[in-house]
């Protein structure tokens, strides 16, 4: 065993170190260690590692390194080196893809077939398939039109020949060229009642495509003029007016010539001045009242209004018509004003309250309205009625 092993052993033992802790504490690795104490130079680093290591290794254990480097010095010229053996060098073999001309060859010859089969699927395609038409006006199959000039209008191959006949006739129409957009134009005389109409496009291979479509040409017959209308102005009631607890009131004026208005069929009393008013009974909701002004040549003339009716008491309308009659009215418990006389045939009173009641001499002449609703007349001629309208 080498001389300088043995010393850094003894040292070690003597101090009572393992191999394991002075590695540990050395940064050393053990089998470095181990190789220092058995003098073991081949399983050493190089010389100048393996000085490093004595060094350390010997101050750790309290020995002269100095000393320690000589011996090992020393003891390594004097220990042989084992010959060395070298690999012979192998050649380095380069992964690639070879293809032999018994693989290349079938792969052409198959690519050819397939674009070769391409090709005639594509030309047999283009000669196989019509040429399109887009028809833009009449874009419907049946179509109404109100004039007897027409203008057909499409689109298809700018190459093509656009031909338009149309049926009963028949109108042709050859030979339009479309534009270098493929659009096409045409302009067709109608005959009244259904025209059939046929747009045809020949492209520059010889195909053919055709696209019907039916045209009905309505004439439009020109009226007769009439009469004049007449004007009639209406100042009450407002469009779309709320009326509560009353009838409607209808006013405004006619120009000279109308011999009759009437508002929703019931006639209506114009003044020798042209102007009428007048109040109309309506149950409670929405109501339209069209005015019909006529003059005695047959002209007229109409207007509309839309109103609303609603009710928060009993509104009793009493006319009298056919006689006199004698009236009394009570609203709320209380003679109405005015009542408890004689009243002759065409007098109108209205009475407005949560309980109306109404007690005439002659039934038969007293007519009532209880909110917009007709009751008519309360009894027969001389009989004596008592009535009692409410709210509800």
């Amino acid at each position: 065993m080498a001389r300088f092993g043995e010393i850094l052993r003894e040292q070690r033992e003597r101090k009572g170190i393992t191999l394991e802790q002075a590695a540990e504490d050395t940064r050393i690795r053990e089998k470095f260690l181990a190789a220092l104490e058995s003098g073991d130079h081949h399983a050493l680093p190089g010389a100048v590692y393996t000085k490093g290591f004595l060094r350390s290794y010997a101050e750790y254990l309290d020995l002269e390194s100095t000393d320690l480097v000589a011996l090992y010095t020393a003891e390594r010229v004097t220990t042989p080196e084992p010959p060395r053996t070298f690999q012979p060098m192998r050649p380095v073999m380069r992964s690639g893809v070879f293809i032999s001309p018994t693989i290349l060859v079938p792969v052409v010859v198959l690519a050819a077939v397939v674009m070769f089969v391409g090709y005639l699927s594509y030309q047999f395609a283009s000669f196989a398939t019509p040429p399109r038409i887009e028809l833009l006006e009449p874009a419907a199959a049946d179509t109404l039109a109100r004039e007897s000039e027409y203008i057909v209008r499409g689109r298809t191959v700018p190459d093509g020949r656009v031909t338009v006949r149309v049926f009963p006739g028949p109108e042709t129409i050859s030979d339009i060229r479309p534009a270098s957009d493929g659009t096409f134009s045409a302009t067709i005389k109608l005959r009244p009642g259904p025209n059939h109409v046929e747009i045809q496009v020949l492209d520059a291979a010889g195909k053919l495509s055709q696209v019907n479509r039916s045209i009905r040409y309505e004439v439009v017959a020109e009226r007769t003029p009439g009469p004049e209308a007449p004007a009639v102005v209406v100042e009450q009631p407002a469009q779309g007016g709320t009326y509560t607890n009353s009838g409607v009131p209808v006013s405004g004026r006619v120009e000279r010539g109308v011999v009759s208005l009437t508002v929703n069929g019931a006639p209506v009393t114009i003044g020798a001045d042209g102007r009428f008013t007048d109040s109309i009974d309506y149950t409670a909701g929405t109501h339209a009242l069209r005015f019909i002004a006529k003059t005695a040549a047959g002209a007229e003339s109409a207007e509309t209004r839309t109103v609303t009716v609603s009710f928060t008491a009993a509104v009793v309308t009493i006319r009298i018509e056919g006689g006199s009659a004698w009236l009394l009215a009570r609203v709320d418990g209380k003679q109405a004003e005015g009542t408890g006389r004689v009243f002759e045939a065409g007098a109108v009173q209205t009475f407005t309250g949560k309980q109306v009641t109404i007690r005439t001499g002659n039934a038969a002449a007293t007519q009532v309205i209880h909110n917009g609703e007709l009751v008519g007349a309360l009894g027969t001629a001389g009989q004596v009625v008592e009535r009692t309208f409410t709210f509800q």
